[in-house]
């Protein structure tokens, strides 16, 4: 059977729910209730058929007044040009959780044309919940509805059962009807959701996670695993010690009226407890459910005896940050000092310009230079000492891992200098250096003095001493580790043996789009590798972190898209996963993102993106470009390869090697927390031409980012 929706025709796949943009009505027949067709007939009936079940009949077709751009919330409202149907409004995006496929917008959640993403189709006879096709709706854990998948006790139309239809102005909550959200839901189009494990409306309304690619929606965020103690259950992330419908485990519902309680299915709470929504809880101390259900106590108040009251700061930490203001808190409630008082204490880190004593050290902004002063003006050039790599980036701070409270503060807890499979560097290596300057890269440094060199050969440029000077730009230290196979919390087989599609496969190394092969060059082996590995502590402000890069290689620009793509990786291990935006799942945040393409930071950036732009141009030296090379590289000439032993191969006409220019990279951290940074370069496929970064400018960053490098 087929059905006309405005001009564009679909198969018939359901009668009830209201939930399909393509869903059609006509034909169905059972519907107790006569359905008057808004053109102005009576149609339908008991026992008759030609009815909408769930649906509107307009001029005599069944259609979904919520998606169809003729007949946007009420028959006849037609959108216009460019504009899309969602939730019975129109306008430019899709709303209510939607995504938009074609011009229409449909639920990924349920559509079996759409099914997790556009044009996903399932098989015949397959039913789409929660953006999974399965045989039936519970694989997916939703109900069968006419055909149709639904969440019946967020569906407005099928509100606890099928056909229930809220009235408008209503809002499905728990499988009823009510005036407003409940249980800690939030109202997306006419349903409430739980936006801290809705896929299609992850932390928010109409965010969306990629099914595609695996993702759930774990504690508001969009992720590859559930965290926070969740459980995965049918694509979502679900607590089975209070979820009623995976109660001590996926799949195993409590029954109506029924509540979830540490994992088992009770008719009543327990002594002292009162139900609220689908969760037991103590009215006498709960924030959230203060006296009643859903008397919510302001951040400044505390439930107590069911009321709500001020938070007294002499016996409380009224903020929850960690310190009471006998500890030295100088902001436990909102006021002059913050509207955010948890974001203001002796952990946070002080914040230029605004107004506020941010780390409770009694002075403000321009007058606490303490976490802004350089501290690499006496490192020596050929330092061993891993902690004056942290400082050449703009480390100062220091810490240990388990301090005092009196003693909590950010900064610096240990660093190491490695190989990529987590040994430790010969003494007195000269792949490592700090150096004021390096060739002609301008401007030598971002911050301070000193700059950070890890190099697969000398870290050191054309003339410069303790190590070096690198007069050859091939240094073969005879050093090779085996990346797959070593053990222990440095070594970087964790990221080598995970996917990250399409950017990498598992047990190989990333790949640029169309250049190059991850698995040519014996990607296992780690030639001349060096690794700085620091161990941090993040300010209760900062969400984020960036640092600066400037990386060059001799391998260009002949050896682009070949076996010998020498790696520049920063991998990042957090205690906590970071909200709201995780940190790619192999941990690499050297990652160029352009558009739709991903590409490692390396010689191979310079096949597509205009990030590799310190080198010789076409037009400079025809006869030395390689057909591999975009046109978009070295837009900032060769001039900065002068003196730094990337520069004419002996005297020959063709420059060898080039760079990216100051690169900014950036990662998310949760506040507080301890993170781990591991930064390793080394050569892939042999031991010759050398490849080298410069580090330097690491700062702490209030706002989470998307994590990943891009020019400066």
């Amino acid at each position: 059977m087929k059905s006309v929706f405005g001009d564009y025709k679909f198969s018939a796949v359901a009668c009830l729910g209201g939930l399909l943009a393509a869903a059609a009505w006509a034909g169905c027949t059972g519907n107790p209730n006569p359905i008057v067709d808004h053109s102005g007939t009576s149609v339908g009936g008991a026992g008759g058929g030609g009815v909408c079940p769930g649906g509107t009949l307009c001029k005599g077709s069944c259609t979904n007044t919520a998606f169809d751009p003729k007949n946007c919330g009420a028959c006849g409202a037609a959108c216009g040009d460019g504009e899309v149907c969602s939730d019975g409004t129109c306008g430019v995006s899709c709303l209510g959780g939607t995504t938009k496929c074609g011009e229409l917008c449909v639920n990924i959640g349920s559509d079996p044309a759409n099914c997790g993403a556009c044009a996903m189709a399932c098989a015949v006879g397959e039913l789409c919940s929660n953006g999974i096709c399965g045989l039936t709706c519970e694989d997916g854990g939703g109900i069968d509805c006419g055909g149709v998948c639904v969440n019946s006790a967020i569906d407005a139309n099928n509100c606890g059962a099928c056909g229930m239809a809220c009235d408008p102005g209503l809002v499905c909550a728990g499988g009823t009807c009510q005036l407003a959200c409940s249980g800690g839901t939030k109202t997306c189009g006419s349903g409430c959701v739980d936006v801290t494990n809705d896929p299609n409306n992850c932390g928010d309304c109409g965010t969306v996670c990629d099914a595609m690619k695996g993702e759930v929606c774990s504690l508001g965020v969009c992720s590859f695993e559930c965290i926070g103690g969740t459980t995965e259950c049918s694509g979502l992330c679900v607590d089975t010690n209070l979820d009623v419908a995976n109660c001590g485990g996926c799949a195993m519902a409590c029954k109506a009226a029924e509540v979830c309680t540490a994992g088992k299915c009770l008719s009543v709470c327990g002594a002292g407890l009162t139900k609220c929504g689908n969760a037991c809880v103590d009215m006498m101390t709960d924030d959230s459910h203060c006296g009643g259900c859903a008397t919510v106590c302001k951040s400044n108040e505390d439930c107590k005896l069911g009321k709500c009251e001020a938070c007294n700061t002499v016996t409380t930490d009224c903020d929850a940050d960690g310190w009471k203001v006998a500890d030295g808190d100088c902001c436990d409630l909102p006021g002059s000092c913050g509207a955010d008082p948890k974001l203001v204490n002796p952990g946070a880190v002080e914040v230029k310009g605004n107004g506020v004593d941010d780390n409770c050290n009694g002075k403000l902004d321009l007058f606490d230079p303490e976490d802004t002063v350089p501290c690499d003006q006496a490192l020596t050039s050929n330092s061993q000492v891993p902690g004056d790599y942290a400082k050449a980036l703009g480390i100062c701070r220091t810490t240990t891992l388990s301090p005092l409270l009196k003693d909590r503060t950010w900064g610096l807890i240990e660093a190491k200098l490695l190989r990529a499979n987590g040994t430790a560097l010969p003494a007195n290596a000269t792949s490592i250096s700090l150096r004021n300057s390096f060739g002609a890269v301008s401007p030598a440094t971002v911050q301070g003095q000193r700059a950070a060199v890890l190099s697969t050969g000398l870290a050191a440029d054309y003339t410069q001493t303790l190590p070096g000077p690198n007069t050859s730009g091939s240094t073969n230290f005879g050093s090779n580790v085996n990346i797959s196979t070593c053990v222990g919390a440095d070594c970087i087989k964790d990221w080598f043996t995970t996917a990250n599609p399409p950017l990498k496969k598992a047990n190989e190394l990333p790949v640029a789009p169309n250049c190059g092969s991850g698995s040519a060059g014996e990607p296992a082996q780690a030639r001349d590798s060096v690794m700085l590995k620091l161990k941090l502590r993040a300010p209760t402000n900062a969400r984020a972190f960036s640092f600066n890069s400037y990386f060059m290689s001799n391998e260009y620009p002949e050896f682009v898209c070949s076996d010998f793509n020498d790696q520049f990786a920063v991998l990042i291990d957090t205690a906590k996963p970071p909200t709201p935006i995780p940190n790619p799942i192999d941990k690499n945040l050297m990652v160029f993102s352009e558009g739709m393409a991903q590409w490692p930071i390396g010689i191979n950036v310079a096949s597509g993106t205009s990030l590799f732009n310190v080198c010789e141009t076409q037009l400079q030296n025809t006869a030395c470009w390689d057909t591999s090379v975009s046109a978009k590289s070295c837009s900032l000439g060769a001039a900065q390869l002068a003196g730094s032993g990337f520069g004419k191969d002996g005297g020959g006409i063709c420059t060898k090697g080039g760079g990216t220019y100051w690169l900014t990279t950036s990662g998310n951290v949760a506040p507080g927390e301890t993170v781990d940074l591991r930064i390793v370069i080394w050569d892939v496929g042999d031991d010759s031409l050398d490849s080298l970064t410069i580090l330097d400018g690491f700062e702490w960053l209030a706002n989470a980012t998307l994590p990943g490098t891009d020019a400066n």
